[in-house]
């Protein structure tokens, strides 16, 4: 059976509808009077600037444009410095020249040669950073390629300012071929590599926003760490107010759905297995880490179940407390007065 075109056109319109509602529902503040002074530094390009036949000259002039960024990657990130200064500068001729990384230098050229979109919704990110925790000073951000070893990290830059580096080559889209790189590599894995575009770019570096401002979990309970997590992702709506939520949890819509379906029977789960106040990692991690599925849920459920419902006990906790601020948020550390004072019970659908 078809379905009418004035048919169509209803279920389209309420389905706008029912987003506006939803987004309106949220309360977002206007921070178009905020100013940011977004800092992004394409570093990837000063990379690929580097002059084979003068590596000595190319290495100087980025560790004194970008003393503390340059010191870090080739010591760290890739490995490569030596204190046989001969070596070092031949070895970074042959990078150069490595054909691999060629072609991962010119394919982030390609996919990027421009960054203004990403830009704009940088800006628009850290207008609410802004907003929200004032007295937070805004990182810089780099951006680099790693040869996939890297995707988003926070390091303190010249002046003792925060910086966050971004690994572009873990954004190149769907049409890049991850597996091909490292089959056996779980980081390559297909429910990891479907979040690795330029759509969740801006959501990668709030993240490692919010891994600043939040600090590390006080406890290592599963109630601890959910939420911990639950209250990050809860900040992480609010400073990206504007994104679907398949990006800001990185799910399927069909995952979406569940989660959002199966809230009781997630709950009831973690009840039944006495994971709430357990604090081994092995049993609890499963629940937590990124992952294809929750174990010991149906198949359709997705990784983290654990973090949504810390984030539903946040949704709860705040709805009691609605005066809380982000800030106050992120301080309160004793997970079982946020558990009782939320007042937590799904809802039985």
């Amino acid at each position: 059976m078809r379905l009418s075109t004035a048919l169509l056109y209803i279920l389209f319109a309420g389905l706008i509808l029912s987003s506006c509602t939803q987004e309106a529902s949220k309360k977002i503040p206007d921070v178009s009077d905020i100013e940011v002074d977004l800092n992004l530094i394409r570093y990837d390009q000063s990379l690929a600037s580097i002059d084979s036949k003068k590596p000595q000259a190319s290495y100087l002039k980025l560790l004194n444009k970008y003393p503390n960024m340059t010191d870090l990657y080739f010591k760290q990130l890739i490995g490569l410095y030596t204190d046989d200064e001969k070596k070092f500068y031949s070895n970074l001729a042959m990078f150069i020249e490595d054909e691999r990384i060629k072609t991962l230098a010119d394919t982030i050229a390609y996919s990027f040669k421009s960054t203004a979109k990403i830009e704009k919704d940088l800006e628009q990110m850290l207008r609410y950073v802004k907003h929200y925790f004032p007295g937070y000073n805004l990182p810089n951000i780099y951006t680099l390629f790693s040869e996939f070893s890297y995707q988003t990290f926070i390091f303190q830059d010249a002046d003792n300012k925060d910086a966050i580096g971004v690994g572009l080559d873990f954004f190149l889209g769907s049409d890049f071929e991850y597996k091909r790189i490292d089959p056996a590599n779980p980081a390559f894995s297909d429910y990891l590599t479907r979040s690795y575009n330029k759509e969740h770019l801006v959501k990668k570096v709030a993240d490692m926003i919010i891994e600043d401002l939040a600090g590390e979990p006080n406890g290592k309970r599963f109630l601890d760490l959910i939420i911990y997590h639950g209250k990050k992702q809860y900040v992480l709506e609010q400073i990206l107010p504007h994104t679907q939520d398949t990006i800001l949890w990185e799910y399927t819509p069909q995952q979406m759905e569940w989660v959002s379906s199966n809230e009781l029977q997630m709950w009831d789960y973690f009840l039944e297995q006495n994971l709430i106040y357990e604090a081994s990692h092995l049993k609890t991690a499963k629940y937590i880490q990124p992952a294809p599925n929750s174990k010991g849920m149906p198949e359709v459920a997705p990784g983290r179940t654990g973090i949504y419902i810390g984030y539903k006990i946040i949704q709860a906790y705040l709805r009691r407390h609605p005066d809380t601020s982000l800030v106050d948020l992120l301080a309160a550390k004793d997970s079982q007065v946020i558990l009782e004072k939320s007042r937590y019970k799904p809802a039985r659908k």
